[in-house]
């Protein structure tokens, strides 16, 4: 039996192969595994990989669902990975951009936006102003 690591590594390689329906299987399997881990942070992160399958599935409600999830474990943690929380919160603007919910994606857009900023990650930065124009 795969432990939740190897899910979740399973989970990946099937997502870069472009096997979506295999990505979700083995994510959906660590997320339940990992469901009442003591590694929040861990779980979290994987939950937001089920968000970016469904996401890219057009599993809409789904992809929310596990966004939502991962974002209140990331902001009710103590000391979570600034990373991973800018990460979660770019996937939920993509989100919610994708589904024509602009209100809602602005403000997260422009967190994830500092935060990338703060980290020196250009590359989020460039995101938001090709979307936005740098406003």
């Amino acid at each position: 039996m795969p432990t939740p690591l190897e899910l979740r590594e399973r989970g990946e390689q099937a997502r870069k192969r472009g096997d979506l329906h295999a990505a979700q299987r083995h994510y959906e399997q660590a997320v339940a595994e990992m469901r009442t881990s003591g590694d929040q942070l861990k779980f979290a992160h994987t939950i937001r990989h089920l968000g970016d399958v469904h996401r890219q599935q057009k599993h809409w409600p789904e992809a929310e669902s596990c966004y939502i999830e991962a974002l209140g474990i990331y902001r009710t943690h103590p000391s979570p990975n600034a990373l991973d929380v800018a990460n979660a919160v770019r996937a939920y603007a993509v989100l919610k951009s994708d589904t024509g919910e602009d209100e809602e994606a602005r403000p997260l857009w422009i967190e994830s936006r500092d935060v990338y900023q703060s980290l020196g990650i250009q590359a989020g930065v460039d995101e938001y102003n090709r979307r936005f124009g740098g406003n």
